[in-house]
């Protein structure tokens, strides 16, 4: 769904906005490491996954798990 500015959820500004259309970060852990979503608004990627990947194609860095399974971006 898109806003009354004709952007998507993802890139309205916030503290999830990391500048790349249909990704959500949130802010750096203790341990540096920041959790990544994909956009349920736009789906642009299939998966928290593939939109991590992304990430680290553009930012560098690597992609990795929580200790729960959870999608998180290391950057480097």
């Amino acid at each position: 769904m898109k806003s009354q500015t004709g952007q998507c959820a993802c890139e309205e500004p916030g503290f999830l906005n990391c500048g790349i259309r249909g990704i959500l970060v949130a802010l750096p852990r203790d341990n540096g490491a920041r959790y990544v979503e994909r956009c349920d608004t736009c789906e642009r990627f299939e998966s928290d996954e593939a939109a991590c990947k992304e990430v680290v194609c553009l930012r560098g860095g690597k992609l990795g798990y929580d200790p729960d399974g959870v999608v998180v971006w290391l950057p480097a």
